[in-house]
């Protein structure tokens, strides 16, 4: 499993809070809803079936975004596809009697009317200028009451129709429920990290914790060799120390084993033994 982005996790995280509020708000989960809400464009139609199309209608001012519109669009469907395969979510189709057309379109049927024999829109508040100005032409020229109680004049530009097979994706999750799993909701609540990632990090710390431990027995051990060598190497260099009393025993051994040639005894770092001037200057008679 890929690693998501932070808006990914958002939409996620959105998703499963939507379902913790009830069946009160199962309309939010709506994909169409979901489309119609996040995205810019005034009507999104889909033909599907052997000549899949996809048709962005949007206002006169708007024309220039329909590229990056189905961009997005094509983005979030995707991404459905990826949660869906990944046990996050699952895909509750909803039930229909109407007729089976071949094609589906999202636009704000609050506002506006579609009138399939055209495939034209209609504000459902306007006033037809054309009838009230002499007008050669039987056009109608809609002028759209909009909430501040303003009119505009309603012009939607020409469709721009898109031959690709995504046409069936949007069918098959455009119009469905997405449900949330548990798997989704474990996810969110620990922090955005799967079952999979959670386990990897618990053996990344046990293997830390054990290098740590190899890391500090292999100090310790290169410390106590070092303790070792160091007090080799001082007692090597270290001046050696006789006691008085060696001495002295040193001196009445020599004495007693009547060396012929006199000596003298001096106690300095080492033993040094040398013949004793006074006597060798007065030698005495055996």
């Amino acid at each position: 499993m890929r690693n998501f982005t932070e808006q990914e996790n958002n939409l996620i995280k959105e998703l499963v809070a939507i379902k913790k509020q009830g069946l009160s708000y199962i309309q939010e989960l709506q994909v169409a809803r979901i489309l119609r809400t996040k995205f810019s464009f005034f009507a999104l139609k889909w033909t599907y079936g052997n000549k899949p199309q996809i048709s962005l209608y949007n206002r006169q001012e708007d024309k220039d975004k329909t590229e990056q519109q189905y961009y997005s669009i094509c983005d979030f469907i995707y991404f459905i596809k990826e949660l869906e395969s990944l046990g996050f979510i699952a895909i509750q189709k909803i039930s229909s009697e109407k007729e089976d057309v071949g094609f589906s379109v999202l636009y704000d049927k609050e506002k506006y009317i579609y009138n399939k024999a055209d495939n034209k829109f209609k504000p459902k508040r306007y006033k037809d200028l054309g009838t009230l100005i002499p007008c050669s032409s039987d056009r109608e020229i809609l002028m759209e009451e909009m909430d501040n109680g303003v009119y505009v004049l309603f012009q939607i530009g020409q469709a721009q129709d898109i031959n690709l097979d995504f046409a069936n994706d949007l069918q098959k999750y455009g119009l469905g429920i997405i449900y949330p799993l548990p798997l989704a909701a474990d996810y969110v609540d620990n922090n955005f990290k799967s079952l999979e990632q959670r386990y990897h990090d618990e053996e990344m710390k046990v293997a830390l914790k054990s290098a740590k431990a190899s890391s500090t027995a292999a100090i310790i051990a290169f410390i106590s060799l070092l303790v070792s060598a160091g007090f080799g190497i001082y007692q090597a260099c270290s001046p050696q120390k006789i006691a008085k009393e060696q001495i002295n025993a040193i001196e009445t051994a020599i004495r007693n084993n009547h060396i012929e040639e006199p000596f003298e005894v001096e106690i300095r770092d080492s033993v040094l033994v040398k013949p004793n001037q006074s006597i060798v200057s007065n030698p005495r008679k055996k």
